[in-house]
């Protein structure tokens, strides 16, 4: 066996760490975070992908307000059950829906579902990426017990490095409140509540991330013009652009800055990313009915335009359509062969092939 599951942290460091599990659907998530902040605790939320997908916005929230999110695999699977093909699988498709909602490389840690799992799936995980799996002490709120009993069954074991594994689904209503007073607890006994990522860090681990990327063959001919788009023209259209943009409720202002001069600082320096130097001639504005209904941020390395930063009005697949075509016009202008995403791939990849355009998704390596 290659590695070893994660139990517990360092036994000299005052931390511990909250965990839950599989994301809910109909009690309010906001009844984990706020116990969370009034506490002054972060919590890590290993969450399915197909949770990530139905709930961006809300797999944002989480880490917008300073907590950890990671994967739970793509379809809450019973691991140890299924062959590897699948495995992978489940790991692929979930860190896909991780990076499409929220932009970032998805974490390689995670937890098995049910605690199912087998030595074989650990030298798995290792393979594809060096993943460690995330276990700790089982709360048993899964059950849907009442505060009382996930007190009873979790205090006597919270102490230095312990990783309590909760859940916040729509079954552990009893969680919230006891998570209160077992953190109330933790704090009484000297211990600091801290995500997973510093909770590996006390055991010497380092903690990776996963990211994909899809490349896009730019077609001989284009079946429609590129239109709408214009350069950016000067610093009152940013300023324009900026608040107009911060209305759109794009990821890149919701996880990253707390107010439109921020952001506007952001949308005027150029972006350095994965190698790549942002072109400000290739910043360019799309222009709908009188407004703002997309922006894209570009660089250019060998023979591929890469799209550093881009976001449209209305978040619908087929707005990366004009997008495709406006970079797919830009490269042939500039005698480049292919580009270059990071958000939005599966979208864009679907988009492609509806285009009959050929396209990869592919890791970053």
């Amino acid at each position: 066996m290659t590695i070893e599951a994660f139990w517990k942290g360092n036994n000299d460091q005052p931390i511990c760490a909250f965990t839950f599990d599989d994301g809910p659907s109909h009690l309010p998530l906001e009844l984990w975070l706020s116990v969370l902040e009034e506490e002054e605790a972060i919590g890590t939320f290993f969450f399915t992908g197909e949770w990530i997908d139905r709930y961006p916005d809300k797999a944002r929230e989480i880490l917008s307000r300073g907590h950890v999110l990671a994967p739970h695999t793509y379809h809450h699977r019973r691991m140890a059950e299924v062959p590897k093909v699948v495995f992978l699988e489940q790991l692929k498709l979930t860190e896909l829906a991780y990076q499409d909602a929220t932009g970032l490389a998805c974490p390689t840690f995670m937890r098995f579902p049910y605690c199912s799992f087998r030595e074989e799936n650990l030298d798995w995980l290792d393979e594809w990426g060096g993943y460690r799996d995330i276990e700790g002490v089982d709360s048993g709120d899964w059950r849907g017990v009442s505060s009382e009993d996930i007190i009873a069954k979790v205090e006597p074991v919270l102490d230095k490095g312990t990783i309590v594994v909760m859940h916040s689904n729509d079954i552990a209503t009893g969680t919230p409140e006891a998570l209160r007073a077992l953190i109330q607890t933790a704090k009484q006994r000297g211990l600091r509540c801290v995500g997973i990522p510093e909770m590996l860090e006390s055991a010497g681990l380092e903690v990776g991330y996963k990211p994909w990327k899809i490349t896009v063959e730019v077609p001989s001919e284009l079946d429609y013009p590129s239109e709408g788009w214009a350069p950016l023209a000067n610093k009152e259209e940013l300023s324009a652009l900026a608040a107009q943009t911060i209305a759109w409720n794009v990821p890149q202002y919701t996880l990253q800055f707390n107010s439109e001069l921020e952001w506007l600082e952001h949308l005027e320096n150029p972006i350095h990313e994965f190698g790549v130097m942002e072109n400000r001639e290739l910043f360019h504005i799309w222009q709908f009915e009188g407004s703002y209904w997309g922006f894209v941020r570009a660089g250019v390395v060998e023979d591929t335009l890469v799209l550093l930063d881009f976001a449209a009005k209305e978040a619908q697949a087929d707005t990366l359509v004009y997008l495709l075509r406006w970079a797919a016009k830009t490269a042939k202008e500039l005698g480049l062969t292919r580009i270059e995403a990071r958000r939005d791939i599966r979208n864009m990849h679907e988009m492609c092939r509806q285009l009959s355009w050929q396209s990869e998704i592919k890791e970053e390596l």
